[in-house]
């Protein structure tokens, strides 16, 4: 039964359409599952009799949970078909969605995030490469591009619903939410999701083998190093969101509703330069891009650090900086990110996790350093931003003068 959907023989276009809406429903899903129930920190707080900086933890523990699956998934859906592998982990998000619903107690919460975050990292990977499988790399590629959109827009509009959602009715409700998109997918998929991975093409696992490619993977300076670099936007971002809520309204006396659309400026502000990056690399180029990414993110981290030593009620200017590495960020992925991939292009799967599992790892650490710092303003979060923004800073120089001195050798 888990081989074969419950309804068959759709007609091309009709299985395309299909595939291509329930991708997106569980992309939404997880985004919802990242950050729609952030604006209700504070209402989560009182609830669970929780300090503070204890609350953090909900988001930091389902990235720890999203790192350490990761690197499993590609490498079993390779071995064992998409479609089991996708509904074994669309059940899980759902059974897990349930448990955050109906939970009491602080650290059954954790528990339950922890599972929600493994479970999501499976969809994560194996949405991606149904259509890989199923497609030519053109036509894939521009199916991923339009998810990519999907997901910043998501991720943007997720706090604007979740403060609406948590105002009208309690923090839980965003739960519920999220278990409803779950609930959705898993019975999507089963009933429509056909298995996109053909026997022929199916490897057995080894353990000993992708342990071997992420070894390699992270002996790599280079590789390292982009993956750093890659991953510096979306981690400062989430490093922000983790503690804007709090800060914000607990100590700032915002409401709910205006904080949501501050919070919003930011993924807005990815969108829009996402959008135009592409248009600027045909026009001039990756390494144009990239660099002028780098700069504009690095310009709005000085800002955050000067805005947290000099005016740290100014809300205005806290978000205009953040707005600027976001931007930045938001021409360095597909750039840097393209650098890295093609150093191994025979392993470009496990290349892909291997960078996936680096950001979730740092979001997580990151997060739980901003959870050890609070204080109730926006100085520790900046600090944070700042040391990463300058060791990527650093990194990129490091390869700068290595490529430079290699071409010399080389021309030499």
């Amino acid at each position: 039964m888990l081989d074969t959907p419950l309804f068959r023989n759709l007609s091309a276009r009709t299985s395309d359409i299909t595939l291509l809406m329930l991708v997106t429903l569980m992309y939404i899903a997880l985004c919802a599952e990242a950050d729609m129930y952030v604006p209700a920190f504070p209402q989560m707080i009182e609830y669970f009799g929780i300090a503070e900086n204890q609350v953090q933890m909900i988001l930091s523990i389902n990235f720890a949970g999203l790192c350490l699956a990761g690197l499993f998934m590609g490498p079993l859906s390779d071995s064992y078909g998409r479609r089991k592998v996708l509904l074994g982990g669309l059940l899980l998000f759902t059974v897990s969605s349930a448990g955050c619903v109906y939970t009491d107690d602080f650290y059954a919460m954790l528990l339950w995030r922890l599972l929600q975050g493994i479970a999501a990292s499976i969809p994560m990977v194996i949405g991606a490469a149904t259509f890989i499988d199923k497609y030519p790399p053109e036509k894939a590629g521009q199916i991923l591009g339009v998810l990519n959109s999907v997901i910043s827009a998501s991720m943007a509009g997720a706090p604007v619903v979740g403060a609406w959602v948590s105002q009208s009715f309690t923090w839980r409700a965003n739960f519920v939410v999220i278990l409803t998109l779950a609930l959705l997918s898993f019975i999507g998929t089963w009933m429509f999701i056909e298995e996109t991975l053909p026997l022929s093409k199916r490897k057995p696992f080894h353990l000993a083998s992708a342990s071997k490619d992420y070894l390699r993977l992270s002996k790599s300076f280079t590789f390292m190093c982009y993956t750093l670099i890659v991953n510096f936007p979306i981690t400062a971002v989430v490093v922000y969101i983790a503690n804007l809520s709090v800060i914000f309204v607990n100590h700032m006396g915002m409401g709910l509703e205006k904080f949501s659309y501050y919070q919003a400026t930011t993924m807005g502000t990815f969108i829009i330069f996402s959008l135009w990056s592409v248009k600027l690399i045909q026009k001039r180029g990756i390494d144009y891009t990239k660099n002028l990414g780098g700069i504009i993110a690095i310009i709005g981290s000085i800002s955050l650090f000067y805005i947290s030593q000099t005016d740290i009620q100014n809300v205005t200017m806290i978000c205009l900086s953040m707005a600027f590495i976001a931007a930045g960020g938001a021409m360095m992925p597909g750039t840097f990110g393209i650098k890295a991939m093609s150093l191994f292009p025979e392993i470009n799967g496990t290349a892909m996790a291997m960078m996936t599992a680096v950001r979730q790892l740092l979001a997580c650490g990151l997060v739980l350093l901003s959870e050890v710092m609070f204080d109730g303003t926006i100085l520790p979060v900046a600090i944070i931003i700042f040391g990463y923004a300058a060791f990527a800073t650093a990194c990129y120089l490091i390869l700068q003068y290595t490529t430079s001195n290699s071409y010399e050798a080389e021309s030499a």
